[in-house]
């Protein structure tokens, strides 16, 4: 059912099997898994069920490298993010797991193969098919058919990329409803988490004070407490946690809040031009556009595609995981192109000839940012309308990072013309410069086996401290370059595979 915490008796007591802080894709999942399983649930959300200018404002955060802005990107109230997310989606690599001797901070405890028995559920969630024309996403993958290849499926040195499309859900919309009407999930809106409670030895919660911006004050009070507030508030619920354990919650070999990671992309101009097709061939792209329009291949991204390094490549030279990726179609506007581009369109290329000429395609690149413990969230000085101290953000890109990207780049441009089916312009032959990929935060809790590695095990649940788990992409160990939130919601749903078990043995 839907409440508002403003309703609340001045000091009233919220008590519950598992308390959710944040309504956003991971608390929703959580809690709606939970619920079914006979589990009661506390929801609880900062916002209400629309964007309101004073709550929003209590995730502003203070700065330090403003090219890398983080206004307005997460939202905060009912279905957080995914209220104006894409729906881009992938899944994580099997690479993306491992431990790579030259990704430094690099390995999860889990395996891709530990989350993919929750993929099928997170891509249903999302509203993406979870097997697309009766293959699954691996067979997918591996069959040149169904996806767009510029070099052909046994090209040594990369590999094409399928990019799913969710519609994109709109969680508000999809389960205000089904949450309304649930008997076991109390959500209250207007409830902002202000701090954990610990016990003497910071080993087990024992409450939750929560606050409205209109000053109402209550406790929650669970078995379990599990955060679900995103990549910066989850670090910053525990840092402010602070009360009876110095320094916070969790964070007892001071990583809370660090390896903040984000994706890599450039700000510069770079085009993908496609020779024309010779005697019966067609440009490869057509294939996934047709198919998708046509709904045989439904949840596949129709106006997308991409490139990325075959492992064994990214390993010959040091490279970070990086999606090249064609997006929104040929573009036809010459005047919007580069000169060198409009040479080499020729007279003649309008996609909608008989025989079209070459094909220009702007080029957008999401990369790997390597863990780096430098890059982090910590708490300042100044205080928000609750009194709570902001978040101080310091996202920090390495040399690595930039050269990785670039050289990716330049590999593929090199492969690209060996093979005599393209070209690549890499920003008109100046420097690159480089941008963050889309407000992806993550790995600011990490998961790890060592509690001098990360903050949480592989189950979510926080070092040292018996009730108290985190879901969502803060717990990511590397970033890859697929945007999270399908990885995210698949990890809750593992997060709450454990929970189920972990709450019916709690004590009460």
């Amino acid at each position: 059912m839907l409440l508002d915490a403003n309703a609340l008796q001045p000091g009233a007591r919220i008590a519950t099997d598992v308390c959710v802080v944040g309504a956003g894709a991971a608390g929703i999942t959580l809690a709606r898994t939970l619920a079914g399983h006979g589990i009661d649930v506390a929801l609880l959300e900062s916002g209400g069920m629309d964007f309101e200018p004073a709550t929003q404002k209590l995730a502003d955060v203070v700065n330090r490298e403003p090219q890398y802005p983080f206004d307005g990107l997460r939202l905060r109230y009912f279905g957080g993010s995914t209220n104006h997310w894409g729906g881009w989606c992938r899944p994580f690599d099997a690479t993306d797991f491992l431990t790579r001797s030259w990704v430094s901070n690099s390995g999860w405890p889990i395996t891709r193969a530990d989350l993919d028995p929750y993929y099928p559920e997170a891509l249903s969630i999302l509203d993406i098919p979870p097997r697309l024309h009766g293959a699954s996403l691996e067979q997918l993958a591996d069959d040149i058919e169904h996806k767009p290849s510029v070099f052909g499926a046994d090209h040594r040195d990369f590999q094409s990329l399928v990019w799913l499309q969710s519609a994109p859900t709109r969680m508000r919309a999809k389960y205000r409803d089904e949450i309304r009407a649930n008997p076991r999930i109390h959500c209250f809106l207007h409830a902002n988490a202000m701090e954990l409670i610990a016990d003497a030895n910071g080993s087990h919660v024992l409450g939750l004070k929560v606050r409205t911006l209109a000053g109402r004050e209550s406790t929650c009070s669970a078995k379990i407490y599990v955060l679900c507030a995103g990549g910066i508030e989850n670090a910053r619920l525990l840092l402010l946690s602070d009360t009876v354990v110095a320094g916070g919650i969790g964070n007892q070999h001071d990583l809370v809040g660090r390896y903040l990671m984000e994706h890599t992309s450039t700000s510069s101009p770079c085009w993908l031009v496609l020779a024309p097709p010779t005697g019966s061939e067609r440009f490869q792209e057509e294939d996934v556009c047709e198919r998708s329009r046509s709904s045989r291949l439904p949840g596949v991204k129709a106006d997308m595609f991409g490139f990325a390094a075959r492992p064994a490549f990214q390993r010959t030279h040091e490279l970070l995981a990086c999606s090249i990726n064609a997006a929104g179609g040929p573009v036809t506007d010459r005047e919007a192109m580069p000169e060198a581009i409009r040479d080499l369109l020729g007279a003649s290329s309008s996609p909608a000839a008989a025989i079209p000429g070459p094909r220009a395609y702007r080029i957008f690149v999401l990369a790997e940012h390597v863990p780096n413990p430098n890059s982090r969230v910590s708490l300042g000085t100044e205080r928000d309308a609750l009194g709570q101290r902001k978040t101080v953000v310091d996202l920090q890109f390495q040399e690595q990072d930039r050269r990785s990207l670039r050289d990716s780049l330049q590999f593929f441009a090199q492969a690209l013309g060996a093979s005599g089916r393209g070209r690549v312009q890499i920003n008109n032959g100046e420097p690159l410069t480089y941008a963050g990929g889309g407000g992806h935060d993550m790995g600011t809790t990490r998961m790890a086996d060592d509690p001098r590695h990360g903050v949480t095990d592989r189950h979510g649940k926080v070092h040292g401290v018996d009730n108290l788990f985190l879901a969502g992409s803060s717990l990511f160990s590397t970033s890859g370059f697929a945007n999270p939130t399908l990885t995210l919601v698949a990890l809750t749903l593992r997060v709450a595979d454990r929970l189920k078990d972990v709450v019916r043995t709690a004590g009460g």
